[in-house]
């Protein structure tokens, strides 16, 4: 308890410090710390801390660069962890933006998706602007710990890199072309090539496409096509088609299993009955290797929330569904919100019905500009436990 108290001191001299020290240097230091409990039980209680950190530093009236960062510690109350456990960097990087008025320069850890999923990567991300409608992306490093602790995997073990040159406003349009290639130390195991394009050429239409080839397997790695409509000013539709195969990296334990691909359709409709209502229904066709399931989706929907119904059969098991999701604001400063999900699920024929629930219920209250806290229960209930409850609470400071 001792170290917790310590903890939570610390940082909240170091942000008072850190603030009087740059403002009165005329650099700019804003961010959010939160200090959260989660009490919950399994084998045995658990009481966690948990405290996150993140901010950015910069001083736009001297240089264009700024410094961006996120930590975590954790500590168990009834569990030691190791370091490894305990700390967590997801962001810390040193941005420099608009150098010779053409190049966006990042070097640290950092979260990317270059037109393709990536994740973290601890290296170096460049952006070069040929033109307003032209630029050239490239990224090189090595993926950020599993664990995202503070430990740098070797260039030796991993190392990522690619690039992507993207086009926009070009007949309606947005091109990206993009590489990316992973390798370890058994040599190339991702060489991933692709196009996507995002374009609103037809009438009252949005339309999606992402085209990637595996170029290691040879193969497709990822198809996905979706097209928007508007009929009417209340009415739209919705179609889809997505191929995927599952990103299985070289030394993951799946890799001894035999990995097929899935195809996905889907059809689905819009209407919205005023500003504030509309109603969702989409049906799902997914085709699996000598089988197939389906998937229907209805939900109503306003400012507030959602509710919901989910029914499937098939290959992927026999599931109907209830969720909810809705938000009310009490006064200006307290919301207050709920979430239920109640499923009658069974994954064969051969198996009796399971019935699960699990629910969450939240208290948010803001405390003038700088200061929130967040109360949250929750409870679940499934064939492996008659009863699951935990305890959230969050306090927010931010800057």
């Amino acid at each position: 308890m001792k170290r917790e108290k310590f903890s939570i001191a610390f940082i909240l001299i170091f942000l008072l410090t850190t603030v009087i020290v740059l403002h009165a240097a005329d650099v700019r230091f804003h961010g959010r710390a939160t200090n959260s409990v989660y009490a919950f039980e399994d084998t045995i209680s658990h009481t966690r801390i948990y405290q996150l950190i993140n901010f950015a530093i910069d001083a736009p009236n001297l240089v264009n660069a700024s410094l961006n960062a996120s930590f975590r510690a954790l500590t168990d109350f009834n569990e030691t962890l190791d370091s490894e456990q305990r700390f967590r960097m997801y962001n810390f990087n040193l941005r420099f933006y608009q150098l010779f008025n053409r190049l966006d320069l990042t070097i640290g850890r950092q979260f990317l998706h270059p037109g393709t999923v990536l994740g973290g990567l601890d290296g170096i991300f460049a952006r070069f602007k040929i033109s307003k409608k032209l630029s050239l992306s490239a990224y090189a490093g090595v993926e950020e710990n599993f664990n995202r602790s503070f430990k740098i995997y070797k260039f030796d073990d991993s190392f990522t890199s690619g690039g992507l040159i993207d086009i926009k406003k070009i007949v309606s349009s947005h091109f990206q072309l993009l590489y990316l290639q992973k390798q370890a130390k058994d040599g190339i195991f991702w060489q991933i090539a692709g196009l996507n394009i995002s374009s609103s050429l037809l009438p009252k239409s949005q339309m999606r496409l992402q085209a990637h080839y595996d170029l290691q397997n040879q193969r497709f790695h990822r198809l996905y096509f979706d097209l928007r409509h508007c009929l009417t000013n209340k009415l739209s539709l919705n179609l889809g088609l997505k191929n995927q195969y599952p990103q299985i990296y070289a030394n993951s334990f799946y890799t001894i299993f035999e990995i097929e691909p899935y195809w996905q359709y889907r059809f689905g409709t819009n209407y919205r009955f005023s500003d504030q209502y509309a109603a969702n229904l989409q049906y799902q066709f997914i085709k699996f290797t000598g089988e197939s399931a389906n998937r229907l989706l209805f939900t109503v929907s306003n400012f507030n929330g959602s509710i919901g119904l989910i029914w499937e059969n098939g290959y992927a098991g026999e599931q109907i569904g209830f969720v909810l999701d809705y938000a009310y604001q009490i006064t200006p400063q307290l919301i207050a919100s709920m979430n239920i999900d109640y499923s009658r699920y069974r994954v064969e024929k051969i198996y009796e019905f399971e019935n699960q629930i699990g629910n969450a219920v939240r208290l948010s209250y803001q405390f003038k500009k700088h200061w929130g806290v967040d109360l949250e229960y929750q409870f679940l209930t499934n064939r492996f436990k008659s009863s699951d409850s935990r305890l959230l609470n969050h306090i927010h400071f931010s800057w």
